[in-house]
């Protein structure tokens, strides 16, 4: 299956300085990247076609031994030390030892897969990923990572990779010609700004496409407390204005405590810059909130930092 590539207008170019490679298999990775794989998983359990959009998709595939990764260690405190955890506490968490089992499949090559590669590796062929990356490094890198993954993959999805502002991205390709679909968003929250403009694109979205599951990955961090509550306030209080009865839920994976927790630059690695994170998912599917509160003890019991 070909990688069909688009480019765009550039927006938002002062914003542009997050490397996710920094950051990559971290404790927020395995969160986001749990409830992803089940919602993905969920959806398939019909014989029908949907889209998957990526809002901020960065390179899409990792290497475990890359400087910058070393440099914050926090691919070391987060799915290298999940995967040598006893397994025998996993016995009733299957959607941690299924995540388990496929990341295992990348770190034996010294790869950290990205979202786009699970979604692409999870996705059918009839289904289509749209993903967007504005980065121009990370954007050349997504292309190169996605041509590979369609040779290597047979019966892979349909894959656009667009070069442009992924808020934007949602807002113009929503409602997909699927109907069916879901939507994961992960901005790097280094502006203020970008708390508002996510709540402003799922709402603008979801007004159209209310039958989509979105996912929206957060930070949790002390110093922006208000902030981060106030944006999933808005979201959740907006969608119920537009759909009464849809499900939304809040999962949160903490790692130290709130209280303790300082903003450290990446010289620092005593601490994570992140106490933990978290994703709300509208539309939820029906069987993830006892999946989650199932798994997320185990982790944050697994994942904790002393």
């Amino acid at each position: 299956m070909a990688v069909a590539i688009f480019s765009a207008p550039l927006y938002n170019l002062t914003m542009l300085s997050y490397l996710h490679a920094y950051h990559a298999g971290n404790h927020a990775d395995i969160l986001k990247h749990i409830v992803l794989s089940e919602v993905i998983r969920y959806m398939e359990k019909k014989d029908k076609p949907f889209t998957f959009f990526d809002t901020h998709s960065g390179s899409g595939l990792y290497k475990v031994e890359d400087e910058r990764a070393q440099k914050t260690g926090e691919i070391n405190s987060g799915i290298l030390k999940l995967s040598e955890a006893d397994l025998s506490v996993m016995e009733d968490l299957p959607a941690v030892k299924d995540y388990l089992s496929y990341v295992n499949e990348y770190l034996k090559k010294g790869e950290y897969p990205g979202s786009p590669y699970i979604e692409a590796d999870l996705l059918r062929k009839d289904d289509s990923l749209m993903l967007s990356e504005l980065h121009t490094a990370e954007s050349e890198n997504l292309k190169s990572n996605m041509h590979r993954k369609s040779r290597e993959k047979e019966g892979c999805c349909h894959i656009g990779v667009h070069k442009r502002n992924g808020f934007e991205m949602l807002e113009s390709m929503t409602p997909p010609v699927t109907k069916r679909g879901a939507v994961l968003i992960d901005p790097s929250y280094e502006e203020t700004s970008d708390y508002s403009d996510v709540a402003d694109a799922v709402l603008r979205a979801f007004k159209k496409w209310n039958g989509g599951v979105f996912m929206v990955w957060y930070p949790l961090l002390s110093y922006r407390m208000s902030t981060i509550e106030n944006m999933v306030e808005r979201i959740t209080e907006g969608v119920h204005l537009i759909s009464p009865n849809t499900d939304v839920n809040d999962f949160r994976l903490c790692v130290s405590d709130a209280d303790s927790h300082e903003e450290t630059s990446l010289s620092e690695t005593s601490t994570p810059r992140l106490y933990g994170s978290g994703m709300l998912v509208v539309n939820t599917p029906w069987t993830l909130p006892d999946t989650m509160k199932k798994a997320l003890p185990v982790l944050e019991e697994l994942l904790k930092v002393s």
